[in-house]
């Protein structure tokens, strides 16, 4: 991994009063998507275009995290950085199913937070670890606190996605449909995917938050569908094929509208365009 030195990080600008603005700033995405995001994930009877949602707004945070440390000193560390960002959130994930049938109400599971909670004080001791003087000292601005935050949203990413394919968080059921099937290794990989490539395909002196959102999205847009897909073939969903038909309506839409968005974006953004006969070019 390629460490290069820190640069002095903006200072945000002073807020004066309550405000939002959308789309949020990063504190305020993660707010939301940590709180809806754990909300829609305790709740395993709602339809999978809901928990879609969830999932959506997750891996937005997730990305986030990402952004916000690579863009301090990582070169190479940027696909690292999400995989290790991945790799929490499938150990948090198994913690949290293993004991999410303690204080189990009918088809809540609040106890499966329990390895959010744990992945994110595993995150965060990792981001010390990692910055403080007497170990690596990488010295990057803010790397415990997108470390912690990492752990939390890809737990909660994996979380909501076996959720979506076995309509439940059994343990037994996850390690059946999602574990035995090798479904894992697809989550993974686009998870993945959806964390660490937008800022990596974004990288360079004009990258912009907004547009490589945008490419974070149509890739969740993806995942959403694949999943649809695999609950198709898996029969878990208690709403029959109709959730998994209407998983991937709703992700074919999200990754149309935004993958057409983050292309025009850079059409419109960059400097000259040369036409490879793969993308038409948009006027």
């Amino acid at each position: 991994m390629t460490v290069t030195p820190a640069v002095i990080e903006e200072e945000e600008p002073t807020k004066k009063g309550l405000s939002f603005k959308f789309p949020p700033e990063e504190t305020e995405m993660g707010l939301i998507a940590g709180i809806i995001g754990a909300v829609i994930v305790i709740f395993t009877g709602l339809p999978a275009v809901i928990k879609g949602v969830g999932l959506l707004l997750v891996l937005l945070w997730g990305m986030d995290s990402v952004r916000k440390t690579s863009k301090y000193g990582l070169g190479t560390g940027v696909p690292s950085i999400g995989v290790l960002g991945t790799g929490y959130g499938v150990v948090g994930a198994l913690m949290g199913l293993a004991v999410a049938e303690y204080g189990r109400v009918g088809q809540l599971y609040p106890a499966v937070l329990v390895g959010v909670i744990v992945m994110g004080a595993i995150g965060l001791v990792s981001g010390i670890f990692a910055n403080g003087e007497k170990f690596i000292a990488m010295k990057i601005p803010r790397l415990e606190r997108a470390m912690m935050e990492l752990g939390m949203a890809g737990t909660l990413a994996i979380l909501l996605e076996c959720s979506i394919l076995t309509g439940s968080l059994s343990f037994a059921a996850v390690v059946n449909n999602v574990m035995n099937t090798g479904l894992i290794a697809l989550l993974f990989i686009f998870n993945c995917f959806a964390m660490l490539h937008p800022y990596n395909a974004c990288l360079g002196p004009d990258e912009r938050r907004e547009r490589t959102r945008m490419c974070a999205v149509e890739i969740s847009g993806l995942i959403c569908v694949l999943l649809g897909l695999a609950m198709i073939g898996l029969g878990t969903s208690p709403y029959g094929i109709l959730d998994g038909v209407s998983m991937i309506v709703f992700g074919a839409i999200v990754w149309v509208v935004y993958f057409r968005m983050f292309i025009k974006a850079c059409m419109d953004e960059c400097y000259e365009t040369v036409g490879t006969g793969i993308i038409k070019t948009l006027e």
